[in-house]
């Protein structure tokens, strides 16, 4: 038996465990507003631009 074969028995035995044992998954967290976030792209995008062409140069 190659790698592969052996993989893919594992992974097959281990998914068929989980789901015997009803492993759940959880719920959506609660969504967020995140502050600030435009500014830190575009200081990214700044940073990035002056970057560029100083090695253009």
């Amino acid at each position: 038996m190659n790698i592969y074969t052996k993989l893919l028995i594992g992974i097959i035995s281990i998914t068929g465990l989980l789901l015997a044992q009803g492993v759940g998954f959880p719920d959506a967290p609660s969504q967020a507003p995140i502050g600030g976030l435009e500014l830190l792209i575009g200081a990214g995008g700044a940073m990035a631009w002056k970057k560029l062409r100083r090695n253009n140069k």
